[in-house]
């Protein structure tokens, strides 16, 4: 059976994140959250807040996260979760990532449908760990990025990467349009501002180091970071606004 090609999906919110993933995602699904677990556990904690505080939709009266089944409770003692704060953290856990270590038990009597699924590898917050770093350039982006589907690829998982929410609370997934990034992949209008930011090609370090050389203007040229993933990803819309399932 082929696998599944490495995926960038459009940005969640990290309840929306983590909702998607106790319904939808199979063990051993493992999360790599790319900031202190404390850093992330206040950013959740106001975004289910925010939520709550906003008009109730016609479709939901509550938060999917905090409505979730007890089943969908369970499951998610099932996923591992890593905590990266920084891009050395997070290099060094993919080279070396394996579920054979993982203290993650199965869960018991999983729903059919989790089982055919194929686990995910899903980093979250990626680009933002890479950001006002040294190594916010297309060498430091592709240097993580190849380690990630690596990582993936030995490993049997489907590489996933996801990143902060940016548009404001309460817009609708409909009130975003779509372009294509620098290779001809369609992007999500969420992405738009995101991935046709541009990064230098080089990073900090390599490009003071050839500063001084005759043929150095190259070094300082830029390029978009649609650009930069589309060499490793295929683009595609999480199914973020998820309602809690009840069996």
């Amino acid at each position: 059976m082929a696998r599944p090609a490495p995926i960038i999906l459009s940005p969640a919110l990290p309840s929306e994140l983590l909702t998607y993933i106790i319904q939808q995602e199979a063990y051993p699904t493992t999360l790599i959250i790319c900031s202190s677990r404390a850093e992330f556990l206040t950013h959740l904690i106001s975004d289910v807040q925010d939520t709550t505080r906003r008009p109730p939709r016609p479709e939901t009266d509550r938060n999917a996260l905090i409505s979730s089944p007890l089943y969908q409770v369970a499951i998610a003692r099932h996923i591992r979760m890593v905590f990266v704060p920084t891009v050395s953290h997070l290099r060094a856990y993919l080279s070396v990532f394996t579920n054979e270590d993982s203290k993650v038990p199965p869960p018991p009597d999983l729903p059919s449908a989790h089982t055919k699924r194929q686990p995910l590898l899903l980093v979250y917050g990626f680009l933002n760990l890479h950001r006002a770093t040294s190594e916010w350039s297309a060498q430091g982006i592709s240097s993580t990025a190849a380690s990630f589907v690596e990582a993936a690829r030995r490993t049997g998982f489907q590489a996933v990467l996801v990143d902060f929410a940016r548009r404001p609370p309460g817009q609708s997934e409909g009130d975003r349009c779509g372009e294509e990034d620098g290779v001809g992949n369609s992007l999500p209008g969420t992405e738009e501002s995101l991935l046709s930011e541009e990064v230098t090609v080089l990073s900090a370090s390599a490009w003071k180091a050839g500063a001084d050389l005759d043929d150095a203007a190259w070094t300082g040229r830029k390029v978009a970071l649609g650009r930069v993933l589309g060499r490793w990803f295929r683009y595609g819309q999480g199914n973020w606004d998820m309602k809690a399932r009840k069996i």
